[in-house]
């Protein structure tokens, strides 16, 4: 093979490449020698701007450089860290690609800005009237703080006397002594020594009282609704009227209607018959007409229930019937008639109430006119016999009860207060003292509503002295005594016996305990 030729003339010289280098390097030292030239001359004018600085200065200046923080961290590690956060960038950018929004997307779709601009104004409205309430509500409190600052501190009364109860029975015949407690104070009355006074009064003119010559005017009424008519009422007064003095008219009136229904005879003899059997067998004079009609009408059994034995292995009455004769018996007297509803009746009316025993029973009854009993009683009143007494009344009559009434009133300064009972002479200490003496004497506290406090000191003293006692509720200062022992008509038919009639229970009142 051929041996290329070297090309010479191509290839740099080694002394040229010298040269070249040469040069560079004395350019190179030029401009070092300038260089150090400018910042020798910038320094020498840096220093000579500067002002001149004192040893104190300098050390403060040390101590300054000293507490500056240290240099940022090295660069080539801030670029290190910084291509590390641009990867972890990168990273993050790429993983949010592949989050998957279908969720929030659809949620988005229920945000409805309008809606939510609509509940705002809403809660702002809401919290604007709710904004007025508590303004007020604090305006209140305010107020109310300042009455509280006005209140006077409470000071508790002092400790009421309690006792707890003791029911124990009430006695038999009471002897009752009755404490009328108001809030001032008590009044007090025993209804025996009041009233005992005025019926010895009227004990010495007691025949004054009966009927002599009765109209029907005051009867008339309950007449006409007994027996149907205001001239039922009339035909009946002249049979009737003469058992006005020892019969309730009603009752007489029940029976005369008993027999007509049965058209039996109704004359004044019957009834006064009629009348002395129903005081013997202790029954009603209704119950003993429709007994001795039954009896006619050929029923014994309701005559034979009226038997007034106590002892039902020896009654008193008997009664059987037989084809044509009844055979009654009264105790050991026997009478065998026969059965015509005239010789039953005669039977009644002319042998059994005619027997000694029976005859006349009702006349030691007497029922006394209430008109002439109201008269003397309100002369009576104002009379002088009645001065030392701690009460004025006024006599008053009341259908349905057959009693006259006294309507009390207190005088004034006839009670005590709480200051005058507490004294061991006092009026009220007397009283329970007396009561506590006697073996019947029991003490009726009668409370009005506001009254309790007062009502608590007085039967503290009350228990201390050991009287009986026991308490009522009294609804008002109404005092009301009845004159015992004289009866009156009581012009109208008894609650009771319209209640039977419709077939009511009734309800016993309660029995009475001391406590």
């Amino acid at each position: 093979m051929a041996k290329r030729k070297p090309h010479e003339e191509q290839e740099l010289p080694f002394v040229a490449l010298m040269d070249t280098m040469t040069n560079v390097v004395g350019v190179l030292i030029i401009v070092l020698v300038m260089v150090g030239i400018s910042i020798a001359s910038a320094v020498k004018k840096i220093l000579s701007d500067l002002p001149p600085v004192t040893e104190q200065e300098y050390q403060k200046m040390v101590q300054v450089v000293k507490e500056l923080p240290p240099p940022p961290a090295d660069p080539k590690q801030i670029e290190e860290d910084k291509k590390i956060a641009e990867q972890k960038l990168k990273k993050a950018i790429e993983d949010l690609k592949t989050i998957d929004t279908t969720s929030l997307e659809s949620q988005m779709k229920f945000m409805d800005l309008e809606s939510f601009h609509k509940k705002l104004a809403e809660a702002k409205k809401l919290r604007e009237t709710q904004k007025v309430e508590v303004d007020k509500l604090i305006t209140e409190v305010e107020r109310l703080k300042a009455l509280l600052d006005q209140t006077p501190i409470y000071k508790p009364e002092p400790p009421t006397y309690i006792r707890l109860p003791n029911p124990r029975p009430f006695p038999e015949k009471p002897n009752e002594t009755r404490v009328l407690v108001a809030k001032q104070g008590v009044l007090y009355l025993n209804e025996k020594t009041f009233i005992q006074p005025i019926i010895e009064g009227l004990d010495k003119v007691k025949s004054q009282f009966e009927y002599k010559d009765v109209k029907i005017d005051p009867f008339a009424k309950m007449l006409a609704e007994i027996l149907g008519s205001p001239q039922a009422a009339q035909q009946a007064w002249p049979e009737i009227a003469a058992l006005v003095n020892t019969f309730q008219m009603d009752q007489v009136a029940l029976a005369y209607k008993v027999l007509v229904t049965a058209k039996v005879p109704a004359s004044k003899q019957v009834l006064a018959a009629m009348g002395d059997l129903s005081i013997v067998t202790r029954s009603t004079l209704p119950v003993v007409a429709e007994a001795i009609v039954a009896a006619i009408q050929g029923n014994l059994s309701k005559w034979s229930a009226l038997d007034p034995s106590t002892d039902p292995a020896t009654p008193i009455i008997k009664a059987t019937s037989s084809a044509s004769k009844v055979t009654f018996a009264w105790g050991a007297k026997v009478v065998e008639v026969k059965s015509t509803p005239r010789d039953i009746l005669d039977y009644f009316i002319k042998d059994l109430a005619q027997m000694p025993n029976i005859k006349d029973r009702s006349q030691a009854k007497v029922i006394y006119d209430a008109f002439k009993l109201q008269a003397i009683l309100e002369r009576a009143a104002v009379s002088p016999m009645m001065s030392g007494s701690s009460y004025t009344f006024k006599p008053s009559i009341k259908p349905g009860i057959p009693l006259v009434q006294l309507a009390l009133t207190p005088k004034a300064g006839g009670g005590e207060t709480l200051e005058q009972m507490r004294s061991e002479g006092s009026n009220y200490q007397r009283l329970m003292r007396a009561a506590k003496g006697d073996e019947n004497g029991v003490a009726v506290f009668q409370v009005m509503a506001d009254a309790f406090q007062t009502y608590h000191e007085a039967r503290q003293i009350a228990d201390q002295i050991g009287v009986a006692a026991t308490w009522e509720f009294l609804p008002k200062l109404d005092l009301v005594v009845n004159v015992t022992g004289y009866e009156i008509q009581r012009f109208t038919i008894p609650t009771a016996a319209k209640q039977a009639a419709g077939n009511a229970v009734r309800i016993a009142v309660p029995k009475r305990k001391l406590d």
